[in-house]
């Protein structure tokens, strides 16, 4: 029987893998094709659209055969390859990205001559976002709420108590009891990664310049939509994170049996459907908001930037001072590593989670 802490881990990230890079193109601006800037797309829609829905075909079936061998692999108890099955699907549809992006320029190259394109400079006004303050300070209410609760719980908690489980949902590690081991999840592991999302939170906040939009009022109000709700997706996956943490820790205290600590598994499938449901209503950078303000713009005025973005994936412009910006193929923002900051941001999202696994590991 096929354990429901992989039934539920696995194999809903090999399934959601599959769907939102297939649908990646759906989100993306319509003048942004596989990562390149296609201007006067219209007149190449039904090329495009045919792309896309191959590009959609292909990662689907990607996903699919990775899915009957996930369960091919597992009836031979190979787990350790199991856990490789989403690296190998995102690599895959990396390739398949390419792929059809080298279809792109070539198009675009058979179609368009760069006298149709020319340089443009876009900025947005100081204030990008429009939040009520009270929603930063949710998250660390739910979890104050969630440590008061388990200092309140703290002298029934037996002196002996599982702290980790195998994927036959049974525990097969154990800790004495302390301030330390009770709280774990809840305090040396939740707050810093409160933290991290606090800083990501102010760094799109800090965002002023948007290279995927033309300078114009639309592309203004569409940069701060899209801002303002990407803050509170992210408020909203870091609640989700700490209650997640909490039915960890409640499956640590004993108060949820053993027999279900495949619970702690559901609260992160939430994200899935949140991220796939603000992708396709918003549209990456808000393209899709505002349909019906006038963009005042020239149609003919193109930004003229492929070379600043390497395989339209990665961001690199020393003349932006900006750390952030919107993402070329995807949805949010990446980094612009023109930006010496940039690489001390990386660093620190790279070296907490690290941080924190070695402090666990040496207590």
């Amino acid at each position: 029987m096929i354990s429901l802490l992989i039934l539920f881990g696995v194999l809903p990230v090999i399934l959601f893998i599959g769907i939102i890079f297939g649908l990646i193109p759906y989100f993306t601006r319509p003048d942004l094709i596989f990562g390149l800037r296609v201007p006067d797309y219209e007149s190449l829609e039904p090329v495009i659209s045919k792309m896309k829905k191959e590009n959609l075909a292909y990662d689907l079936t990607i996903s699919i055969f990775l899915a009957i061998l996930f369960f091919v692999l597992y009836s031979y108890t190979q787990l350790i390859l199991i856990e490789l099955l989403p690296m190998l699907e995102i690599f895959s549809m990396i390739g398949v990205y390419f792929s059809f992006r080298s279809k792109t320029r070539k198009l675009k190259g058979n179609t368009f001559s760069s006298e149709q394109q020319r340089k443009i400079s876009t900025f947005v006004p100081m204030k990008s976002t429009n939040i009520n303050s009270v929603w930063y300070l949710i998250p660390w209410i739910e979890l104050i709420i969630f440590i008061i609760i388990g200092a309140i719980y703290y002298p029934n908690i037996p002196t002996t108590f599982a702290t980790h489980y195998g994927t036959n949902g049974k525990p097969n590690a154990y800790a004495t009891k302390s301030i330390f081991s009770v709280f774990t999840l809840l305090i040396f592991i939740a707050i810093p990664i409160t933290a991290l999302f606090d800083i990501i939170i102010f760094a799109i906040r800090k965002v002023r310049s948007n290279p995927n939009f033309s300078n114009s009022k639309k592309g203004v109000l569409q940069l701060k939509g899209f801002n303002s709700r990407l803050i509170l997706l992210t408020i909203a996956v870091n609640i989700i994170i700490i209650f997640t943490m909490f039915v960890g820790s409640l499956l640590i205290w004993g108060i949820i049996p053993d027999a279900y600590s495949f619970v702690v598994i559901l609260p992160p499938l939430l994200i899935f459907p949140l991220v796939l449901v603000f992708s396709a209503k918003i549209g990456q950078g808000g393209w899709k908001l505002y349909p019906n303000v006038k963009d005042e713009n020239d149609r003919e005025t193109v930004k003229s930037d492929d070379s600043e973005w390497a395989g339209g994936i990665v961001y690199h412009n020393k003349k932006d001072n900006s750390i952030f910006v919107p993402k070329r193929y995807g949805v949010g923002y990446t980094l612009n590593f023109g930006n010496k900051w940039s690489f001390v941001i990386l660093g620190l999202i790279i070296a907490l989670p690290i941080l924190v696994i070695i402090f666990t590991i040496m207590r």
